[in-house]
């Protein structure tokens, strides 16, 4: 066996003159960050070269650990756990963060390590580790940053940026500031978002996991605190799409009151499309009198969400948080009564995906007329029939931009039922 850290004959991975704390970090981070083109260690990459297995060479970290003194070995062993999601890195870090001083920046590194693996499985044990560095000066940026995460995630809203605008004042200082990896540059971009996210926790939806599990227990610190959530039971069961009853079309000449309305779909693998985002526009007598929009969870996986978010301008999270669908649907329908729905395509693609989602919120029917805004243009001149009658190609004859929200696009449908009206006339 070659030494890996200078190449001569060893009966272990490090050979006696090796087997100090310096060389122990610095092998440590090689094995931890291996890649074969980018490691500069001859003897790792020779090492490295004859296993198979995707990080094979992390395996032999334990055996390297043996051979140093438990007070030397203790951080590492932390480390490797925490790489492996071992389960006995709590025991492990909690071990170590009894036995040193919180001053020094191994120990903040193995509390950052334990706190951020709490997040957001448990809410309960972050608690007192959370408290303590919010109690503490001088410590790491990363401890200050995570430690508001956890508060503005449970509610304590001020105390969130109590410790963001610390953390954002360390920055600040060349002298007092300490990094366990972020650069101060990366730090501001991380408090500044932190920020962000928690003042839209306090003031328009509270941070809310994706399982129902998380919720419950989250939900245990917002009764304490008086702070409304949505609602944590699951939906009701989907209706069958042989159950659901054809929606209904609309034959009126002339609306002057009725709701336009757009349904954003999200990404889906699925030919059946979900969506993230439901809005409408009541008109009377030809003017718009209220509005309504509501973003929805989507219900199909992450890359949904993901797409939902991307599409929306938002945060991932705030999607994360938005209520479910059979939560938004009611509210929908209450708002557009018994209006008329007009879309462009609402007897097509739009019928399609309202219809999906008043499926998935437990409907068997969507009581409303809809009325299409392509047949309308059909009807009105040969010029928006067969190739040209599109979404599409009406908002270009009309040089109307299209919008982004499903707000901006249900007003939008307000604007060509409008403008086809008057070109027919």
């Amino acid at each position: 066996m070659k030494c890996l850290n200078c190449g001569c004959t060893s009966e272990n991975y490090l050979c006696a003159a090796c087997t100090n704390e310096a060389v122990l970090d610095k092998i440590f981070k090689e094995i931890r960050f291996y890649k074969p083109d980018t490691c500069e260690n001859p003897y790792l990459l020779e090492f490295a070269s004859g296993l198979t297995e995707k990080y094979a060479e992390r395996e032999i970290i334990p055996d390297i650990l043996k051979l140093f003194r438990p007070e030397i070995s203790e951080f590492y062993a932390c480390q490797y756990y925490r790489m492996r999601r071992d389960e006995g890195f709590e025991n492990a870090a909690v071990t170590y963060l009894h036995r040193h001083d919180l001053t020094e920046i191994r120990t903040q590194n193995v509390l950052y390590d334990l706190i951020d693996s709490y997040i957001p499985n448990n809410f309960i044990k972050p608690k007192q580790w959370c408290e303590l560095v919010a109690e503490t000066d001088d410590l790491c940026c990363e401890l200050y940053a995570v430690a508001a995460k956890y508060f503005a995630m449970i509610g304590e809203y001020d105390l969130a940026d109590k410790v963001t605008g610390k953390a954002m004042e360390l920055c600040e200082n060349v002298d007092r500031r300490k990094f366990i990896f972020y650069s101060p540059e990366n730090m501001k971009i991380r408090l500044t978002k932190q920020k962000e996210d928690t003042n839209r926790y306090r003031t328009k939806k509270p941070y809310w996991p994706a399982t129902e599990e998380r919720r419950r227990a989250v939900a245990m610190f917002y009764d304490e605190k008086g702070i409304s959530y949505p609602r944590i039971a699951g939906r009701p069961e989907k209706v069958k799409e042989s159950e659901f009853m054809p929606v209904h079309e609309c034959f009126e000449d002339a609306l002057t009151d009725y709701c336009a309305f757009w349904c954003a779909e999200a990404f889906s693998l699925s030919a059946a499309k979900g969506i993230y985002q439901i809005a409408a526009v009541r008109v009377r007598s030809g003017a718009v009198a209220d509005e309504f929009q509501e973003l929805i969870r989507p219900w199909d996986g992450i890359a949904g969400r993901k797409d939902a978010a991307k599409k929306a301008g938002v945060d991932l999270s705030a999607v994360e948080s938005a209520e479910d669908v059979d939560l938004v649907m009611p509210k929908f329908f209450a708002f557009v009564g018994d209006d008329v729905l007009v879309s462009t395509g609402a007897l097509g693609n739009q019928a399609k995906l309202i219809s999906r989602a008043a499926r998935y919120a437990g409907m068997s029917e969507i009581k409303n007329e809809l009325y299409d805004l392509l047949d309308l243009a059909a009807d009105t001149s040969a010029e928006f029939d067969l190739a040209n009658n599109t979404r599409e190609y009406l908002l270009s004859h009309f040089s109307i931009a299209e919008g982004k929200t499903a707000l901006e696009k249900a007003r939008i449908n307000k604007q060509l039922y409008d403008a086809l009206k008057s070109y027919g006339e």
